[in-house]
């Protein structure tokens, strides 16, 4: 199994997490809206045990991903990290990820968001960017960066988190958030 692949079940997982936290949070403020204090206390108690559960996992994937940062010379091991300023940062990519999912109807599968994203992005992607991640030579930084980003827009709920593997989906909050910092 690659590191990548590691990677990306730790934020399959936290996504999951995410969606069982809010899920929870509802059903507790649904318990407190039908008077049922006890039931909405206890499934706030849950939602935090999941929390701290997801505050756990968190920090296994930074566990994992330095892990993988210092294998060297091992066949899908990942290369060190890049100097800070030799790649376009995640937040960089937030905007274009929004818009390109406006342009698409609210949704889409992965690829035609990136696709769009690349489309914006490729004038102002830097060299590193374009070159291919050590743990996997047929993707290229920027994706990897672009899927980070996406990871970070979910966890704000500017995109959706219950949309299929493999399609991404703007939310409310997501389309509040372009229309005030769309210039």
């Amino acid at each position: 199994m690659k590191h990548s692949d590691v990677m990306e079940a730790f934020i399959m997982l936290i996504a999951e997490l995410e969606g069982a936290v809010k899920n929870t949070r509802q059903a507790a403020a649904a318990a407190a809206q039908e008077g049922d204090y006890d039931e909405a206390q206890t499934l706030l108690e849950e939602a935090r045990k999941i929390e701290k559960f997801m505050a756990e996992i968190r920090r296994k994937q930074r566990e994992w991903a330095d892990l993988g940062s210092r294998s060297r010379g091992k066949k899908g091991a990942v290369g060190p990290r890049l100097p800070r300023g030799q790649r376009t940062p995640e937040e960089a990519f937030r905007l274009p990820i929004l818009r390109a999912l406006v342009e698409l109807d609210g949704q889409a599968p992965m690829s035609e968001v990136l696709d769009r994203v690349f489309a914006e992005m490729k004038s102002q992607l830097k060299p590193a960017d374009l070159r291919s991640l050590p743990s996997d030579a047929k993707t290229p930084r920027w994706r990897n960066t672009a899927q980070w980003a996406r990871q970070a827009l979910v966890s704000e709920g500017l995109l959706r988190n219950d949309t299929p593997r493999g399609k991404w989906a703007i939310s409310e909050k997501g389309l509040k958030y372009l229309a005030e910092h769309s210039g």
